[in-house]
């Protein structure tokens, strides 16, 4: 048997029972008594836990934090455009005043006295309220601008100062000839003065150089070729060789076209001469005294042997003056045109005192009737229907005093070359002895330049033209 030999015990059934009843309630009462003393203590009643599984019910935003755990501002980009719709700050400073349009002003010129020192001179005019525009420290000058409402007051006090010798409006010249009709190989005008009695047979055995004081040169011209030096322009600072007007560009055809070329025109300087260009005349062909005087200067201090101011005007000016005697002393010999008038009134720079001013006769050597004449006249010379060099290539003619004046001047320049030696005096005397007899004294002073008389001639009397009376 599976019980033999063990002892079975069996408990009544109403024992067993009330033995379990009283346990489950012990336990019972035990578990309530731990979950009192570990169960959170509750403030507020709280809302049902929700399923884990399921999406968020949306919720209110919640309301800001306090301040102090907020986080910071960003500051705002210093690089970003402005907000167009915000309020200008009222701290910002306001748009400048646009500057007032400057009045009207009228130029001059300002001399100041021997031993004037550079800084009294600008420390004066500044004082008085002038413009010190460009200065010209050789002969003490000064080119400056003045409110033209207070110019009469300006100039007194200027005028009433020790150190200054002169005050004078800076004026206006005019170029005294313009390119027109093209004419193609008629150089009447050279053997009228016997160019073609020298040709070929002087041989020159130095160099001269003609400063053309003018609108530039047209240096890239076929038949000036080699013929232009670098020279200045006191308007822009270039070397002068180019040219918006053609006028100077005209003179220089005159003067020194390559000769015996095969091209274009013959110069009188068909040897041993060279162009020394001289801006001072703007793209309108006129330039101010100032200018002119400075361009004076200039080539007198890089010894030019002639001086060409193919221009004029009727108004004496004592500073131009002063800037030839400049000149003069420095062995130049200065030539210009009188003028296209028709009128006897003497006209400057031609009536100064040491320019040779030239008046312009035509074929048969009578005055041209557009030819100033009278007292600024030294001497004549072919100036109607002229042929030279056109600007940008190519031949024009010409008629005026303006031309006139190169023919003179290419003539100088000539015997200069032949003759190195000679002073500006000799030169001109030369010129005005050898010349021939035209028209009247009062038309052509001298006489008509002769140019081949003027090679031979061997005098050594210098002469100065005595000019016309100014101011």
């Amino acid at each position: 048997m599976a019980n033999q030999g063990k002892r079975v015990i069996q408990v009544p059934e109403s024992k067993t029972r009330s033995t379990l009843r009283l346990r489950l309630m012990v336990g019972a009462q035990a578990f309530l008594m731990v979950a009192m003393l570990f169960a959170p203590i509750p403030v507020a009643a709280e809302e049902p836990a929700g399923d884990p599984g399921a999406s968020p019910a949306p919720t209110a935003a919640p309301s800001p934090a306090p301040e102090e755990s907020a986080q910071p501002t960003p500051a705002p980009d210093p690089t970003a455009a402005p907000d167009p719709t915000l309020a200008p700050d009222p701290t910002a400073a306001p748009d400048p005043t646009p500057a007032p349009t400057p009045g009207p002003v009228s130029p001059f010129i300002v001399t100041f006295a021997a031993g004037t020192p550079i800084a009294n001179q600008s420390a004066l005019l500044a004082s008085v309220g002038a413009t010190d525009v460009d200065a010209i420290p050789a002969l003490r000058m000064h080119a400056v601008t003045i409110p033209s409402a207070s110019a009469l007051d300006v100039v007194s006090a200027l005028r009433a100062d020790p150190s200054v010798v002169r005050v004078e409006a800076d004026a206006t010249r005019s170029a005294e000839a313009a390119p027109s009709d093209p004419s193609y190989d008629t150089q009447w005008a050279l053997p009228k003065i016997g160019w073609d009695l020298v040709f070929g047979t002087v041989t020159p055995t130095g160099s001269a150089t003609v400063a053309v004081l003018d609108t530039g040169v047209d240096a890239s011209h076929a038949d000036l070729a080699g013929q232009v030096l670098a020279g200045t322009s006191i308007l822009d600072g270039s070397d002068g060789r180019s040219d918006p007007n053609g006028h100077g560009t005209a003179m220089a055809g005159i003067i020194a076209a390559s000769t015996d070329n095969g091209t274009g025109i013959a110069g009188v300087g068909f040897a041993g001469v060279k162009v020394l260009p001289v801006t001072v005349l703007g793209s309108d062909g006129t330039g101010s005294d100032s200018d002119i005087i400075e361009g004076v200067v200039w080539a007198a201090d890089h010894r030019a042997d002639v001086i060409l101011m193919a221009f004029s005007s009727p108004g004496y000016s004592a500073s131009l003056q002063a800037a030839v005697d400049y000149a003069w002393a420095r062995g130049s010999v200065l030539v210009a045109a009188t003028g296209n008038d028709g009128s006897s009134l003497p006209a400057y720079p031609a009536g100064d005192r040491g320019v040779i001013g030239v008046s312009n006769t035509d074929q048969s050597d009578a005055l041209n009737a557009s030819s100033n004449y009278g007292q600024d006249t030294f001497l004549a010379a072919p100036g109607t229907g002229i042929a030279t060099t056109d600007l940008g290539g190519g031949v024009a003619s010409i008629t005026g005093t303006s031309a006139s004046a190169a023919y003179v001047a290419g003539a100088a320049a000539l015997l200069r070359a032949v003759d190195p030696s000679l002073s500006n005096g000799v030169v001109v005397a030369r010129l005005a002895a050898s010349a021939d007899a035209a028209g009247t004294a009062d038309q052509t002073g001298n006489g008509r330049l002769n140019l081949a008389r003027a090679l031979s001639d061997t005098s050594t009397a210098p002469v100065v033209p005595a000019g016309a009376p100014g101011g």
